[in-house]
């Protein structure tokens, strides 16, 4: 199993200098814009197939995480649950450290 620290502290670095939205109506509705779509472990069926099947309509990568919504929260430093969010700006470094990691 690998690390999640080079990880997690990327997806730090990505919310502290580019642009992220949280939430599965905000990333839907952002996916002509978005690099990248993540969710977490936690994330119900129903959702994860239709953030699945848009990702797939707009050729955008998605990324399911082995942490829940409570864990993804801290990694991003936020207060608040979120099972997904798009990153729609962020250092091109940065977005290929996370998809080298898939």
């Amino acid at each position: 199993m690998t690390s999640l620290k080079p990880f997690e502290k990327t997806l730090k670095n990505i919310r502290k200098t580019g642009k992220v939205v949280y939430g599965l109506k905000e990333s839907i509705s952002s996916l002509d814009n978005s690099k990248l779509i993540i969710c977490s472990s936690t994330i119900s069926t129903e959702n994860l197939n239709l953030i699945e099947e848009k990702c797939k309509q707009n050729s955008i990568t998605l990324i399911t995480t082995e942490q829940n919504s409570i864990g993804l929260s801290k990694t991003l430093g936020l207060s608040y649950r979120i099972s997904v969010f798009s990153i729609l700006e962020a250092d091109e470094s940065d977005l290929n450290l996370i998809l080298s990691k898939l």
